[in-house]
């Protein structure tokens, strides 16, 4: 069942209605039933994907945390990474890895044919083993305590409004908010039931309804000319909608159910560099992605460059640059086993070490021309800039292959053919009037003239609001983007 789905709202208000009024100590006992329930609703096989690596990374760390001796907790360590990321690594990239090997022999052995195994990995597989191997990480350098409750530490890997798509909240902060005591407190539940409809409207208003448009720029880009780069444009806006939608309903209901979860996304298309988009964008895994890849892959680069220098290149220079090319690529074939999503990877990579290594040349440049003068028009530039870099990795992304993502840039041209223009209007009105909204939403706070609107006058527009979601919500089978990775 998908957040968008009746069944899901069927699952979650029989949870909800239950939950308060069970006593403290049996809570998480629920709440594990109901992770296991909703991940066993989609598939009753998926739950030995989830239930043996929990149990096995519970155990594993346990004897890590009771190990002196380093050789054995190291050796505990990869034990465990493989028990964590088996299943991902065989389910998920067998077939790729099998058919570029073949493909790659193909060269010098024409003929050669892979026949793949098909095999489908378990739904949300990659978001808890993400989980589980911070976790297992945590404890053996001892930045977090191992949790010696099995039911709590398989509540934490199977808590269903993370479970498929995130946040990847970190053990150490989530566990305790698992154990600490929870009452029904309105305005609590009321906070996060707008948080839940405001993502509805991010999903199935934005992002499905510019789907549509997005969906026939890539089936014929032929002849589309200008079209093709708002269908990238707006694709950027379907995706951030998409999956910033489905972590508003998580972080919701996680509110209502009295957690807190970590905020997953903050306005990342309003950054001004990609070092601070990836800042912004899925915080959680950009987050994970910098402590257990960035950051040890550039130690270890830097660790054997003895000297300051190497190739009159500092140390530090070396460690960013491979470790953030390596780190993005590895990022990019965690989404998917598909050229596509590592090229994504690989040109976030390439972004991120270009802006790192010019950044003293950009400056310079800046002063020259008396740019840092005025900063609001430099920063409107960035934010240009950025948005079209990331616009254009978006391609790659949303391409089925190779093939079709090339096709896609190849026709795209300054011309516009007047096809479509009445959808396209409607598509640039429906964004400009979601930016303004999301606006004064993350400011609503601040904003003293929505504070003195009456509750009635407010209570009245936010039914308003659910009547217009349901009046132009496109379809609610359409399932969330990330689902599939």
């Amino acid at each position: 069942m998908i957040f968008n789905s009746i069944d899901f709202l069927i699952f979650f208000c029989i949870v909800v209605s239950i939950y308060f009024f069970i006593p403290q100590k049996f809570k998480w006992l629920f709440l594990l039933s109901a992770g296991y329930f909703f991940y066993g609703y989609w598939k009753i096989g998926y739950l030995v994907f989830l239930i043996v690596p929990t149990i096995l990374i519970y155990f594993i760390s346990l004897k890590i945390s009771r190990t002196q001796s380093k050789p054995r907790r190291k050796f505990f360590l990869i034990f465990g990474l493989i028990s964590g990321l088996g299943f991902l690594v065989v389910y998920k990239y067998t077939d790729f890895i099998g058919g570029s090997l073949y493909s790659l022999a193909g060269l010098f052995s024409p003929g050669l044919k892979y026949n793949p195994l098909n095999l489908l990995w378990p739904i949300g597989i990659s978001f808890y083993s993400f989980k589980l191997v911070s976790y297992l990480v945590d404890v053996y350098n001892e930045n977090a305590t191992p949790e010696t409750h099995l039911g709590y530490f398989a509540l934490y890997v199977s808590f269903f409004p993370q479970l498929l798509m995130g946040p990847i909240d970190r053990a150490v902060n989530f566990i305790p908010e698992l154990k600490k005591k929870v009452n029904f407190d309105m305005e609590r539940v009321l906070s996060g039931f707008r948080l839940i409809v405001w993502g509805i409207f991010k999903k199935m208003v934005i992002a499905d309804r510019l789907a549509i448009f997005v969906n026939e720029m890539f089936r014929d880009p032929a002849h589309q000319g200008l079209n093709l780069i708002f269908g990238a444009y707006f694709y950027a806006f379907q995706i951030y909608c998409d999956f910033s939608g489905y972590s508003d309903i998580a972080i919701g209901i996680s509110r209502i159910l009295g957690f807190k979860s970590m905020q997953n996304f903050d306005f990342p298309y309003f950054s001004k560099s990609m070092t601070q988009f990836w800042n912004k964008w899925h915080i959680s895994l950009s987050t994970w992605l910098r402590d257990y890849l960035f950051l040890p892959i550039a130690y270890a680069v830097m660790r054997p460059i003895k000297t300051p220098r190497l190739y009159k290149i500092k140390a530090e220079t070396w460690g960013y640059v491979v470790g953030m090319f390596v780190t993005m690529f590895l990022g990019g074939l965690w989404h998917g086993p598909a050229w596509t999503l590592v090229i994504w990877g690989a040109l976030h990579g390439i972004y991120l070490a270009v802006g790192y290594t010019t950044k003293k040349a950009r400056k310079k440049f800046v002063k020259k021309i008396k740019l840092n003068k005025f900063p609001i028009l430099r920063y409107c530039i960035s934010v240009f800039i950025t948005f079209n870099l990331v616009s254009f990795a978006w391609i790659f992304f949303r391409a089925e292959s190779l093939q079709e993502a090339f096709r896609y840039i190849k026709y795209i041209q300054l011309v516009f053919h007047g096809k479509g223009a009445a959808y396209l209007l409607f598509n640039l009105a429906m964004t400009a009037v979601f930016i303004l909204l999301e606006i004064l939403y993350k400011n609503r706070d601040k904003l003293p003239a929505l504070q003195r609107i009456p509750a009635v006058v407010k209570a009245v527009g936010f039914a308003l609001f659910i009547c217009l979601i349901i009046i132009f919500a496109v379809d609610t089978s359409n399932e969330f983007i990330y689902l599939q990775f």
